[in-house]
């Protein structure tokens, strides 16, 4: 007891731990294959959004391109004859909503399953954004004038008016961009400072 008659509490040595080489080796080998596994998520995930800038760009590119030899073909006189078109059909659903994508090879063969336009679609080397391209075609028939469900089949309802130019694939990304400013060079500051003078 101290003076005061308070009862002295006795200090608790700390317990003492006995490590073992097996645990920490262990626990070690646990966290660097964590810490491995962390950076190939994070590259993985910088190489895809790096592929779909490309695929994007690539398909733009290809768009441009297959309008501007269509309309060159069309355009020039006196050229010796090819088989261009079938080259063109290959690719003329690239970039092109699913919609209007639809449409088109409704408006041709008027009558068509879910697994023939699918056919029609990887024909014209149509671009799904999933692995479940039968959905993906059902979702965009779902509420269209020019098309109607009967039994296991999409039949086109549309008049021939109707038919319009196929429109490009708006693209929207979730990606978040970095938003910092660019530090400006010595020349640029110089410059400011001499405007405001």
């Amino acid at each position: 007891m101290d003076k005061t008659g308070n009862a002295l509490q006795k200090t608790k040595k700390p317990k003492k731990m006995n490590y073992t080489t097996e645990a920490t080796a262990f626990l070690g080998g646990l966290f660097g294959e964590f810490k491995e596994q962390t950076q190939k998520y994070h590259h993985l995930t910088a190489h895809l959004l790096s592929l779909e800038a490309q695929i994007e760009l690539a398909e733009k590119t290809l768009c441009l391109m297959r309008d501007h030899l269509a309309m060159t073909i069309n355009t020039t006189e006196g050229a010796v004859p090819n088989n261009w078109e079938k080259e063109l059909h290959k690719v003329r659903f690239v970039g092109v909503r699913l919609a209007d994508a639809c449409r088109a090879l409704l408006q041709e063969k008027k009558r068509l399953t879910p697994n023939q336009l699918l056919d029609g679609l990887n024909d014209g080397m149509f671009r799904f954004r999933t692995n479940s391209p039968l959905r993906e075609i059902h979702a965009a028939l779902l509420r269209q004038s020019f098309a109607e469900k009967r039994g296991e089949a999409y039949v086109w309802v549309g008049k021939p008016e109707q038919q319009m130019p196929l429109r490009m694939r708006v693209v929207t990304t979730s990606q978040v961009i970095d938003q910092t400013p660019v530090k400006e060079s010595a020349t640029d500051s110089a410059q400011r400072k001499e405007q405001k003078v």
